[in-house]
């Protein structure tokens, strides 16, 4: 991976760092990361999932699109932060790339670090869970958040996985091996999803939660059911599928959404909530397709969203 970490420099008092002049190579010794907790980026530089499933190719240039949108964000003063480089697959073989990312994921958690996926397809999430899961305690619950229009649990095509069907893939391995399946969608579509799939999934205990929750005046409602599902997990995969947005202000994806929440205030809490809950694991933005952009708005929607995380990932005092 090339270094494009890059950006404006306000000089070298601390409080006027940005990304670019403080993050590095996740190569250094534990002992030379210093005490701040890393948050280490990942890239998942493909679209073959998305071109499997059928969308709109082009989020292969998500992780670099993303890395230069982040580049000048204020430095973060609780969390050190991290490159990993890329994972890294076999062409349009969506299960070695979604396997390639687990190994990252699960070698930054074993350093006591949170990654952050940068992709790329939405086949991603997979990976994200499973290297979770591989290096979390034993019988710790790994649950996923996922702020996407889609309920991405369609089944295999012909036995092979693509961006439309990650959390069937996390609920068929739960299944497999005797493990609670926690999974709560914000976000979701009804025009998006078939109502067959919506059966499927909330048979399969998803829990699915329309768009229209996301009006101010259901707010409350909305976050009492996330801390309820919060109560029930351990650890928590956060994921958020830019295509949640209104193609308004996230037109750079794969499958836009005409009618998709807005990015303002009632999402910033929600958002904020799950993120200090002290139970993020991992955080993922996904279906960034540059090419697909106009003036480069969806990748700096993803970077304020990142942003607004990062400010409020829970730190032990």
């Amino acid at each position: 991976m090339t270094w494009v970490w890059r950006g404006r420099d306000d000089g070298p008092d601390p409080a006027a760092q940005r990304w670019h002049q403080v993050i590095r190579p996740w190569d250094a010794a534990p002992r030379a990361r210093g005490r701040k907790c890393p948050i280490v980026v990942i890239g998942y530089p493909t679209d073959a999932g998305v071109r499997a499933n059928f969308g709109r190719p082009g989020a292969v240039d998500g992780p670099a699109a993303l890395r230069t949108a982040c580049a000048n964000l204020p430095a973060p003063t609780t969390h050190a932060l991290f490159d990993a480089g890329d994972a890294s697959g076999t062409g349009e073989d969506v299960e070695s790339w979604q396997q390639s990312l687990a190994a990252a994921v699960s070698a930054v958690r074993a350093g006591d670090g949170i990654p952050l996926i940068l992709g790329g397809g939405h086949d991603q999430a997979f990976g994200h869970w499973i290297g979770t899961v591989r290096a979390a305690a034993d019988g710790a619950v790994v649950g996923c958040i996922n702020f996407d229009a889609h309920i991405d649990m369609r089944i295999l095509q012909s036995g092979r996985a693509h961006s439309g069907t990650p959390f069937f893939q996390v609920h068929e391995w739960s299944a497999a091996h005797s493990r609670p399946f926690k999974y709560m969608l914000l976000g979701m579509q009804p025009p998006h999803n078939t109502p067959a799939l919506i059966h499927a999934a909330s048979a399969a205990g998803a829990q699915l939660v329309d768009a229209d929750a996301f009006h101010p005046g259901q707010e409350a409602s909305l976050l009492q059911l996330i801390d309820r599902f919060l109560s029930t997990v351990d650890l928590v995969c956060l994921s958020i599928d830019l295509d949640v947005f209104s193609a308004a202000a996230a037109p750079g994806v794969s499958a836009p959404s005409p009618m998709g929440i807005a990015p303002d205030a009632t999402f910033r809490t929600i958002l904020r909530r799950i993120a200090a809950s002290g139970k993020v694991a991992g955080i993922e933005v996904a279906e960034c397709a540059p090419s697909l952009d106009i003036g480069g708005r969806t990748a700096r929607l993803g970077a304020a969203v990142i942003d607004t995380i990062v400010r409020s990932l829970w730190t032990q005092s």
